[in-house]
């Protein structure tokens, strides 16, 4: 059985059209794998702890081989366990839109709790070494606009491209964009080629 951990954030729910193209694309995977099994991460109605002060010192102590304080040991616990769920999964993937040419703040905040030295990296003497063996990470996504011309401007693939090499993951991507660009009709249009392409 292949085991992979959906994070999702599509506030809008069925009316989401990263929704709708992650069911689909969920739907096509399912046809090729019955066995597949999906633990989802749904951002919109977790609470993440926050990486407040306790974190922080508590990852520098870890960073630094030093022992854990108990109230550092309780609030790395409290952001080892997310680290964990991610390390034990075959496969990940990010559901979420581009928002302000990112990631939506939820999405920053869950990578930010799971990115811990010890679980997914670690640091020798020849730097920081990734510690996913390979996993995928796929980010399914819509956008409103349109980016291959302006690249630049696409943080959400340059920031999860350069965090796959970091934890050594393998970054894949399912987009449909341009969605906003010439009004609703051609978005819809586009979001239905794109799901009938899967």
């Amino acid at each position: 059985m292949s085991r992979m951990l959906l994070v999702s954030f599509t506030p809008k729910g069925d009316q989401s059209r990263t929704r709708r193209l992650l069911n689909a694309w969920l739907d096509k995977r399912r046809a090729h794998n019955p066995d597949l099994s999906v633990e989802e991460v749904d951002l919109f109605a977790s609470t993440l702890p926050a990486v407040d002060g306790p974190v922080a010192q508590a990852k520098g102590s870890v960073a630094a081989g030093a022992e854990l304080t108990d109230p550092q040991r309780a609030a790395w616990d409290s952001v080892t366990t997310w680290a964990r769920q991610f390390v034990a999964a075959d496969e990940v993937v990010i559901a979420a839109p581009m928002w302000n040419f990112s990631l939506p703040y939820a999405v920053k905040h869950y990578v930010d709790v799971v990115v811990q030295p010890g679980e997914l990296f670690r640091y020798t003497r020849q730097g920081p070494q990734g510690l996913c063996a390979g996993k995928p990470l796929t980010l399914v996504t819509t956008r409103g606009g349109r980016y291959a011309d302006v690249p630049q401007a696409n943080f959400q693939t340059s920031y999860l491209r350069w965090l796959c090499e970091f934890i050594d993951c393998r970054y894949a991507e399912v987009v449909a964009e341009g969605l906003d660009a010439a009004g609703p009709e051609a978005g819809e249009k586009i979001l239905t080629e794109v799901i009938a392409g899967l």
